[in-house]
């Protein structure tokens, strides 16, 4: 979502599926790059809407509901879903602003200085025993003005980004902690998060994309190490 204005603030998600191949970064979805479907099924312009992107194995949902209110139009919350292909027998995994099923990273961006200290990490876990690991990148930039704070859990999990901006003042943006479909914890996840200076947003793809290692190497608890 993007705030009606050119100095406003930003927020995203980009997503990795992490294989003995290398895997693409994908931060939007366009014709021609071999996702079978993507697109809304539900959208009203305003207040809510979902949408799904199919790729490679992955199902992403994507669910946004606005609640009006405050002198801003009111509060959004948004959800995040990963799950493997039907028929594929695992868990669905659902993340509220934040994400497991995968190797996760937060980057917490903004344009000009650097905001806390961080660096780049990353978590691993399989959406099943035999498939890729699945990274979830969720950000937030300001272009321009305003101010970004990351407020960090355990020395590695993004809880919360409070700011503020002259038209939008002061904001907090949280990110909860993922569940399974049944409300549990999910049996692997683990968080890093990066905190940069951006020139862009139309450079965040890069950015977050020079920050990743090279090669990863995924040791689960009482589980075969995997190198990616």
């Amino acid at each position: 979502p993007r705030w009606r204005s050119r100095g406003g603030v930003s927020a995203g998600l980009m997503w990795l599926q992490q294989r003995e191949a290398a895997g693409a970064l994908r931060h939007t979805c366009e014709q021609g790059e071999g996702q079978p479907r993507y697109g809304w099924l539900q959208h009203d312009g305003d207040a809510f809407g979902a949408q799904e992107i199919r790729e490679r194995g992955l199902l992403l949902r994507t669910e946004f509901l606005k609640r009006p209110g405050g002198e801003h139009g009111g509060d959004w919350s948004w959800r995040i879903t990963a799950l493997p292909d039907p028929g594929t027998s695992t868990d669905t995994v659902r993340a509220r602003g934040a994400a497991p099923c995968g190797r996760l990273q937060d980057p917490a961006v903004r344009n000009g200085n650097r905001v806390a200290p961080g660096g780049p990490g990353a978590n691993a876990a399989p959406c099943a025993p035999q498939d890729a690991l699945l990274s979830l990148f969720f950000y937030v930039a300001t272009d321009g003005q305003g101010t970004l704070q990351p407020h960090v859990e355990d020395g590695a999990r993004l809880a919360s980004v409070t700011g503020s901006t002259e038209e939008l003042g002061s904001f907090n943006i949280s990110f909860l902690k993922p569940t399974t479909e049944t409300g549990a914890e999910p049996k692997y996840a683990s968080y890093h998060y990066l905190d940069a200076a951006s020139p862009g947003l139309h450079l965040l793809t890069e950015l977050v994309r020079g920050s990743l290692s090279k090669r990863g190497l995924f040791a689960p608890p009482a589980g075969p190490r995997r190198r990616f």
